[in-house]
């Protein structure tokens, strides 16, 4: 069973407008045999128009049977002796018609409109005066087709709209949802970062303080205080990042670079641990990516040394090469201060994979033998770049 097109967005009218157009069509066939003067038919020839408004007015709901059935109607016109269907009887049948392309599937739709021309032009060919009546019929019936066709693929091009604009809605959601993560992604990398290596220095600093105050007991009861809460600082924020990582959300500072490498060196010096910064090759100038990725990853590896090794010595290394650039950090493994115990499920050694690949470049991380450990990371660098001063 099908449904009435909707033609207006009121159900109350949509249920009304066939009968409504059913009636018309009746009474439009007995004011036309009514005020007929040229053949002067009895009233009772109004039968068959009134036969297809009431078709029309209450077989809409089956189609291609109503198609057939406005057709039938030609044979009470010729049983009562008149030529063929009345104008507003015609109308109904192709009313008819139409609606049956309309709403029906295309080979349904076919059959039932071939049915319908095949009953009228037969019965045309058969019983009526003339054949331009059955032409004429055939005209009507592939104009009424041709528009029911016409208003079903517009009804089949509307469907597909709104099928393709829900996809659409999905889709820009899904996009927009995909850049909440990874803005959340890169905002978790810059807390691990910058934060992370900031409080550990920090730690650092009040540990190497501390050493320098063996006298005053208080002040190192207080000191050490200051330690452990940098320590759970620090692993507190760990927490954050990883949960920051994994849900789906005035003047910036200056970016990190490898120009103002030995300031970051220098906090750590101020706080104990014996940082040395050793560059060869001559400076090129860096893409910003690969410059903030290069000197995160040195205090990603400084803060590991920190936090696993106890400020060991280390080396940072600065190796300029036409094409690239390689920074490495070693240690010796020997602690100088306590670590700083490891957070479990931190992502310092995915967050600097993660720059260097985004850079482009490579990472070996491993221990050295003879002990203590060492982060090596290679970037390219455009070759045509100018140079550029690291260290100062």
């Amino acid at each position: 069973m099908l449904a009435v097109p909707r033609w207006s967005s009121s159900p109350s009218v949509r249920r009304l407008a066939w009968p409504v157009l059913g009636a018309l069509l009746a009474l439009l066939s007995v004011v036309e045999t009514a005020t007929d003067e040229a053949f002067d038919y009895p009233l009772a020839t109004s039968l068959p128009g009134v036969a297809v408004g009431a078709v029309v007015a209450l077989g809409v709901r089956r189609p291609g049977p109503a198609a057939v059935a406005g057709a039938l109607s030609v044979l009470g016109n010729y049983a009562l002796g008149t030529p063929g269907p009345g104008g507003a009887q015609l109308i109904g049948m192709a009313v008819l018609v139409g609606h049956a392309a309309a709403v029906l599937p295309v080979t349904r739709g076919v059959r039932a409109a071939a049915l319908a021309t095949a009953v009228v032009v037969g019965a045309g060919l058969v019983l009526g005066p003339s054949t331009w009546e059955s032409v004429f019929y055939l005209v009507v019936s592939g104009t009424a087709y041709a528009v029911g066709a016409l208003v079903r693929r517009s009804r089949e091009r509307a469907r597909e709209l709104q099928v393709l604009a829900a996809r659409l809605t999905e889709q820009q959601e899904a996009v927009a949802a995909a850049a909440t993560t990874a803005e959340r992604a890169r905002i978790a990398r810059e807390v691990h970062d910058s934060v992370a290596h900031a409080v550990s220095v920090m730690v650092l600093q009040m540990g190497g303080l501390r050493r320098l105050l063996p006298d005053h007991p208080e002040a190192q009861e207080v000191l050490l205080g200051l330690e452990r809460l940098g320590r759970e600082s620090v692993d507190e924020m760990r927490r954050v990042v990883g949960i920051l990582r994994e849900s789906p959300g005035g003047d910036p500072a200056p970016q990190p670079s490898l120009s103002r490498l030995d300031a970051v060196l220098a906090e750590l010096r101020a706080g104990g641990m014996p940082v040395e910064l050793a560059v060869t090759g001559e400076p090129a100038e860096l893409p910003q990516l690969v410059d903030v990725s290069a000197v995160r990853v040195v205090q990603e590896a400084l803060s590991n040394v920190v936090r696993h090794a106890g400020a060991a010595a280390t080396r940072v290394e600065v190796a300029w090469s036409p094409g690239r650039v390689t920074v490495t950090v070693t240690d010796d493994g020997r602690p100088r201060v306590e670590p700083v115990p490891h957070a479990p499920g931190g992502h310092g050694q995915l967050h600097m994979r993660e720059r260097v690949a985004v850079a482009g470049g490579d990472l070996d991380v491993g221990p050295v033998r003879g002990g203590g450990y060492r982060v090596r990371a290679g970037f390219p660098v455009p070759v045509v770049s100018a140079p550029a001063a690291v260290g100062a």
